[in-house]
């Protein structure tokens, strides 16, 4: 807290008393070392009042992505740990803002309050501390809607909420496939169609690991540095490459720590970026990233039909031949 009030401009997003007293909070409470970082993602080094908050908001995703701008994440105090924003046009009218630090989405509930030296922002959840599953977190998360619709699909989210497991998912945000539906639109379309759920499903098991751990950015990049990393996908194998990069300026590979930095991963000779990484769930993480893990022979289909369309008559024509 020292280091708070020393500083000339800050942005304090304190949870309330409900929150600090849930039992996991609780617990964590008595890891000194937790704690530290915990406090760290909870504040920023400038001055967020209500109104410049809704306009770094997930909302303003798609135009910022446009423009090649990161607006929407704000660094905190902590290593290199970030916020993310949301406003909620509520049926009343009323506007409700929720910021995501850790992968815990929290609700402002109230704002604004002065301090001598910035602001103060009561949030109704401690930030950093998980409470829900890689599912439950897919199921809310404004980014991730069709990630969570395709994964519908043939029940492939029903393994996402079982807490026996270990889960990392490269999870493709919602604009992620927008690009890939301009650069590929038949096997886009059809991946939407419930014919080829077959082919949906087997595209996004690339796309989730499954391991005795579940894996950060920075275990991942430590694993083999600048070598590919190969990882237990739910579809065979996972084949990457992870690097850091500085966001406001070209990546150089010998630039150590630079001050705003983000992750990449190479897979199949292109570098995708990591647009929020480290989403924390109970059974897993979350990374969000800016394309999907999809070859154009993924959906090759002769014709319209898919195989599970055609599986029917397949077995038909075997019994008739039987019978012959």
């Amino acid at each position: 807290m020292s280091t708070i009030s020393r500083l000339r401009d800050v942005t304090l997003f304190a949870p309330n008393n409900a929150a600090l007293e849930e039992p996991g909070v609780q617990k964590i409470l008595q890891d000194k070392e937790r704690v530290k970082e915990i406090l760290n993602l909870h504040y920023v080094k400038e001055r967020l009042p209500l109104d410049k908050i809704k306009n770094k908001s997930v909302s303003q995703l798609l135009p910022n992505l446009l423009k090649g701008s990161m607006a929407h994440q704000v660094p905190t105090a902590a290593d290199r740990k970030k916020l993310y924003f949301n406003v909620v046009q509520e049926a009343s009218g009323n506007q409700v803002v929720t910021v995501e630090g850790g992968g815990v989405n929290a609700t402002m509930v109230m704002a604004n309050i002065a301090a001598t030296n910035g602001l103060i922002h009561i949030i109704d959840r401690v930030l950093g501390v998980p409470y829900t599953t890689v599912l439950d977190k897919l199921r809310t998360d404004p980014m991730l809607n069709s990630t969570y619709f395709l994964g519908q699909r043939q029940g492939f989210n029903d393994q996402l909420g079982d807490t026996t497991k270990r889960f990392t998912y490269f999870a493709p945000h919602d604009y992620a496939w927008n690009i890939a539906a301009l650069r590929n639109p038949s096997a886009s379309k059809k991946i939407f169609m419930t014919e080829f759920s077959y082919h949906t499903k087997q595209i996004l098991e690339r796309h989730l690991v499954i391991a005795d751990e579940a894996y950060t950015m920075a275990k991942l990049k430590e694993m083999k540095p600048n070598d590919t990393i190969v990882l237990p996908a739910a579809r065979d194998s996972l084949k990457l490459r992870v690097r850091e990069y500085s966001e406001n300026e070209k990546y150089d590979e010998n630039m150590i720590r630079p001050e705003t930095f983000g992750y990449q991963i190479e897979w199949k000779g292109n570098w995708i970026r990591v647009f929020r990484p480290d989403v924390e769930c109970t059974n897993g993480i979350i990374h969000v990233i800016d394309a999907v893990l999809m070859k154009e022979s993924d959906v090759w289909v002769t014709g319209t039909a898919s195989l599970t369309s055609l599986a029917p008559h397949l077995i038909m024509i075997l019994i008739a031949k039987w019978l012959l």
